[in-house]
Parts: C-alpha cells; sequence; structure tokens
C-alpha cells in the first residue's frame, strides 16, 4: 500500500510558533522549513522556501495536496478519532486522544507513537517511547499539529 507523502523528511525536531507561521526544526537545531495559515489553508515550505504542499479544512475534515496540486490524502476527525485516508482513499491510520495525550496507529492497528500535550508544549513519541520531538501550541490554545504524514511512525 503506498503511504501518503507529504513532507519529504519526518520534520519531527520541534516548532516554533509566531501569529500564523509555524517554524519546523530538526533536534539539531536547522531548519526543516515552515508552515503558515491563511483561512481554513495552511500553506507548507522546505528549508529552502520551496511550496511542499498545503491543507484545507472544510468542518472535521482536513484535505492534504502535494505542491503540485494533487492530493495526497485527507483526515476525518469523529469525536476523539482521526481517521487518516491516502490519496487513493486507503486507511493511512487513525489517532485516538484521551485527555492530554494522543495514540496514534497504523493501518494496520499496530501502534505507532503518541503525542503528550503539557502546558504549552506538546511532546511527541515513538512507538518504543523515544522521544520525536516537540511542537509549540498555539495562543489559541490548540496544538500546532503535524500533518499526519509526519507524525511519528509514519
Amino acid at each position: 500500500m503506498r503511504k501518503v507523502v507529504f513532507l519529504s523528511a519526518l520534520l519531527l525536531g520541534f516548532a516554533v510558533c509566531q501569529a500564523d507561521n509555524t517554524y519546523f526544526y530538526q533536534s539539531n537545531g536547522s531548519s526543516n522549513g515552515k508552515s503558515t495559515k491563511n483561512g481554513n489553508s495552511t500553506y507548507y515550505y522546505n528549508a529552502n522556501g520551496s511550496s511542499a504542499g498545503k491543507s484545507t479544512t472544510n468542518g472535521n475534515t482536513t484535505y492534504y495536496y502535494q505542491s503540485n496540486g494533487s492530493s495526497a490524502g485527507k483526515a476525518v476527525t469523529n469525536g476523539n478519532t482521526t481517521y487518516y485516508y491516502n490519496a487513493n482513499g486507503s486507511s493511512a491510520g487513525k489517532a485516538v486522544t484521551n485527555g492530554n495525550t494522543t495514540y496514534f496507529y497504523h493501518s494496520n492497528g499496530s501502534a505507532a507513537g503518541k503525542s503528550v500535550t503539557n502546558g504549552s508544549t506538546v511532546y511527541y513519541y515513538n512507538a518504543n517511547g523515544s522521544s520525536a520531538g516537540k511542537a509549540n501550541v498555539g495562543s489559541d490554545g490548540v496544538p500546532k499539529t503535524l500533518p499526519p504524514q509526519l507524525r511519528p511512525g509514519h
């Protein structure tokens, strides 16, 4: 099964949020790119400033697009569970939130990792429990999360 490819790397260093921009950094501090929110769309750029795609949210569904405009998949939220699908419509996994912890699962049901929100920071962990990076929480209290293809285990 073809996995959804949105940006070329896991971008699981950490993120710094300023206004409607989120800057992604590798664990060594070098830039991995940024995202810019504009209305219901978020635009993603690589470290060189080139377009890496976008996402658009409509209700409980977020659609992901590659830089050439072709579909990269979607995420559909139902209650505390978000289901991820690749461009072909096949399952790419899910995320289940329980309190301040979100558990990520591969399409076969095996654990892919988790995120834990602690104050203004979201910490990401791989399935084996080792750290996979962090992201800041926005001023609106909403974690500036990564697209599903960039989360631990994908």
